[in-house]
């Protein structure tokens, strides 16, 4: 394994990440290198011909034992999630919308039916009370229209000067007399903000920043991790397959897969394999 630690880079579209000079490994083969490494030890330590082979190319206690680190370290615990925060805001404010509009359009209507019969036509037009989200749009027109009568939006101009002035009189009136019912400038301004929290959520939790840049920081460490892993394997895999030529043990490394119909394989004679050389029978 290189002195230096491996540096990941993120290339693009294909996520590619960069180890050492000249090794580029996709997500996918990180993502396999603790299950490969995990075959390639468990066989190492439990075969006295494979560790034989390996050691007739230098491979020794300690890079055995930096093996079983470096898979630790891939795949360690990080321990349990923080609970998500349950912020209910958002449906505590649909809730109070949705209890808002069916009594107060009915105490609307039947106050502005009774002495301001055309704002009643106008202000409740298609429009009644709704339940759930609906309620958010019903109640949302209904500040409209009111918010038209009180000509902060446009829909209740008449070109006739007079008439457009006699009409502004009477659609103040209107919301005057719903001022003592309650539907109080306030209350619109109050209404308006529990839409707009019910329909975007509240601001973000202040810590949630914070999280994200430690759960960030977390997802690099492990990949610096899975590529140390990698190389590790990488390189004594290659020596493995160097040195080693009975496929049963190449199987047993993970280095190879069984045929379809091949047997099981064999237990060990007793007597370690002859280290191959390459170049040579013994060799790749």
């Amino acid at each position: 394994m290189p002195g230096t630690c491996p540096k990941i880079l993120v290339a693009g579209p294909l996520r590619l990440f960069y180890i050492g000079p000249m090794t580029t490994y996709s997500r996918q083969t990180l993502e396999e290198a603790p299950g490969r490494v995990l075959s390639f030890l468990a066989a190492t330590a439990n075969s006295a011909q494979i560790r034989a082979s390996l050691a007739s190319r230098g491979y020794t206690a300690d890079d055995h034992e930096q093996g079983w680190k470096l898979l630790h370290k891939a795949s360690g615990y990080l321990g349990p999630a923080a609970e998500p925060k349950v912020d209910r805001t958002a449906n505590d404010a649909l809730a109070a919308i949705d209890a808002w509009d069916e009594p107060h359009f009915r105490m609307a209507r039947a106050t502005l039916e009774r002495r301001y019969p055309e704002q009643a036509q106008f202000v409740f037009a298609d429009l009644s009370a709704q339940t759930g989200p609906s309620a958010l749009m019903s109640v949302g027109t209904f500040l409209d229209r009111l918010d038209a009568l009180e000509r902060k939006l446009p829909g209740r101009e008449l070109k006739e000067k007079a008439a457009d002035k006699a009409q502004e009189k009477a659609d103040k009136a209107a919301l005057a007399t719903l001022e003592l019912r309650g539907i109080t400038a306030a209350e619109r301004s109050r209404l308006r903000g529990l839409i707009k929290v019910a329909q975007t959520g509240t601001a973000p939790d202040p810590g949630a920043e914070k999280a994200a840049a430690e759960a960030a920081a977390q997802a690099a460490e492990r990949l610096k991790n899975l590529a140390e892993l990698r190389a590790f394997y990488d390189e004594w895999a290659e020596i493995a397959r160097i040195v080693i030529t009975r496929r049963d043990y190449l199987i047993r490394l993970g280095l190879a897969k069984r045929k379809s119909g091949e047997p099981e394989e064999p237990s060990d004679p007793g007597e370690p394999e002859e280290p191959g050389t390459p170049g040579t029978p013994g060799g790749a």
